[in-house]
């Protein structure tokens, strides 16, 4: 009965899923199941029935055959904290490291669910559980399970069928690299540097002896390996990365910097299979290494101070930069897509970017990327010159509402500032000299947008000498609707606004007070109106 059962159990993986779903109907309807097929238990089961199921089986096999898919990956997760939930199964957009879901599957009342998709390549995938990810790696024709189980201390997690074996070897390393993984950059600002090459030695150490007990599978394929190797560089990179920031921020000429740490930065990883595998870690990677590699020389050596907002910034500069490192075509195609985002992402609309960002639209071959570009394009798009600037709310000193939209009539530079923006105050002084400057003329209204979180501590310092006359505003950040912060995408303070007399935007990245551009170019959109 034993050996029928085990030609039965073959004989269902071998047929399509059309079939396998038809044969569980059958079965629930014969109520001779109740659990899904992939459950052990529900094969101990069918061997009693191995007559009437196998007929059904060869008769629907006869009837209707399918091509089998290749590329199809079948995901079965039991998960502790699942039960009755419809979750995703997500990548990211390695340019930008947003998520990007693949497929989704509701999970029974025992947190039990199946995912499938086709992958044409292997790739990093996550069970998205809400509050927590279940990190995977799949392959074209994987058939793989996958458990969690809570512990008193943590979540266990197993993995069998096709696709196990390296997402165990994957368990190993992530653990291991755990226990070497510093979040809080005080506890590298503290470490020696022979203690940091100490603990990065015994890191590459034991990683390479889990890589090559994988390596002693003759199942595993050798594109697979490769992505296995570079993931170990690219763990390796990114610790060392993550201690030269913490002590030397992203200027990579720091005096202080030692000849080994800067030959380890010098040796970024490239691998090909790795950027089109999704590596989150791969993607954070390089997008610190465009800051400190790309955008910071290239800032401090085009550096000027006749010029501020987006024109302080050079892309053509980075972009140029990146064809100079000889890197293989993907990485420089990703690069170079991430110096456009980058810019976009920070600055908003300029020419120079537009440009680029044209040039890249005929030339770059990757979907993704040009997904995750326009993204970033749409959102300034509507922060674009001569589109209405959005409308914000707020309360005055002595407690009264004041909106943007109150100033209608007149030109609008706006400053976003807070009580404990060190930046922000230092440009007061020639702030209270621009006000000056157009004293008495009501076409112009000079408005300070305070984003402080305690109203009283902005309320204490307005009478303060230091602070410029013009209109004084507070506006909460949390949960408004209309909050500044978001709608005009800040990611910092202070920031400068130009709104034309009818509620339309001029600049998104004004020139701020102590810029020599700034007065001629507030006289000259007076002199338009």
């Amino acid at each position: 009965m034993y050996h029928a059962a085990f030609v039965l159990n073959a004989a269902f993986f071998l047929v399509n899923k059309r079939i396998l779903a038809s044969i569980q109907t059958y079965a629930k309807y014969m109520k001779l199941i109740s659990i899904p097929f992939y459950h052990k238990s529900s094969f101990a089961m069918l061997h009693l029935f191995k007559i009437s199921v196998l007929s059904l089986l060869l008769y629907l096999g006869l009837s209707g055959c399918e091509k089998k898919d290749l590329n199809r990956v079948t995901i079965v997760a039991k998960l502790d904290s699942a039960a009755n939930l419809e979750l995703e199964l997500i990548t990211f957009n390695i340019l930008n490291l947003d998520e990007v879901v693949l497929t989704k599957a509701k999970f029974d009342s025992t947190g039990t669910g199946e995912f499938e998709l086709s992958v044409d390549h292997p790739v990093f995938v996550y069970v998205d559980q809400k509050k927590s990810l279940v990190p995977l790696f799949i392959s074209p024709g994987d058939n793989l399970m996958v458990t969690t189980m809570k512990g008193k201390t943590k979540r266990s997690v197993t993995y069998s069928g096709e696709g196990a074996i390296i997402n165990q070897y994957l368990q190993k390393v992530n653990s291991t690299y755990g226990n070497y993984e510093v979040f809080d950059y005080r506890v590298f600002e503290k470490m020696k540097l022979d203690a940091f090459l100490s603990k990065r030695d015994s890191l590459e150490k034991q990683m390479a002896r889990h890589f090559a007990d994988l390596k002693k599978d003759n199942k595993v394929k050798p594109e697979i390996l490769q992505i296995m190797e570079a993931n170990n560089r690219i763990i390796l990179y990114s610790y060392t990365q993550s201690y030269v920031t913490a002590n030397f921020g992203y200027d990579m000429e720091d005096l202080g910097m030692s000849e080994t740490l800067k030959k380890m930065m010098a040796d970024l990883p490239q691998d090909s299979l790795s950027l089109a595998a999704n590596s989150y870690k791969y993607g954070l990677l390089l997008l610190t290494y465009l800051q400190s590699g790309i955008i910071w020389p290239a800032d401090e050596e085009t550096h000027s101070s006749k010029t501020d907002g987006p024109e302080i910034s050079h892309p053509t500069f980075s972009s140029r930069e990146i064809e100079s490192k000889n890197f293989i075509p993907p990485l420089e195609e990703h690069l170079k897509a991430a110096n456009i985002n980058d810019w976009f992402r920070t600055n908003g609309l300029s020419e120079e970017v537009n440009s680029l960002w044209a040039n890249y639209q005929k030339t770059g071959r990757n979907a993704l990327y040009k997904k995750a570009i326009q993204k970033s394009y749409d959102k300034w798009a509507a922060l674009a010159p001569g589109k209405p600037a959005p409308n914000f709310t707020g309360t005055t000193a002595d407690g009264k509402p004041i909106s943007l939209s109150s100033l209608k009539g007149k030109l609008v530079y706006v400053d976003v500032w807070a009580t404990w923006c060190g930046p922000c105050r230092d440009e007061f002084p020639h702030s209270k000299k621009l006000v000056k400057e157009f004293e008495g003329n009501d076409k112009i209204a000079f408005l300070y947008v305070s984003t402080d979180s305690n109203i009283d501590t902005w309320k204490k310092l307005l009478p303060d000498k230091s602070v410029p006359a013009g209109i004084h505003m507070h506006q909460k950040q949390d949960g408004q609707p209309d909050a500044i912060w978001e709608n005009y995408h800040l990611w910092g303070i202070p920031r400068y606004i130009l709104i034309d007399a009818e509620g339309k935007m001029l600049k998104t990245h004004a020139p701020r007070p102590s810029s020599e551009d700034i007065l001629p170019l507030l006289k000259g959109y007076l002199k338009e109106s």
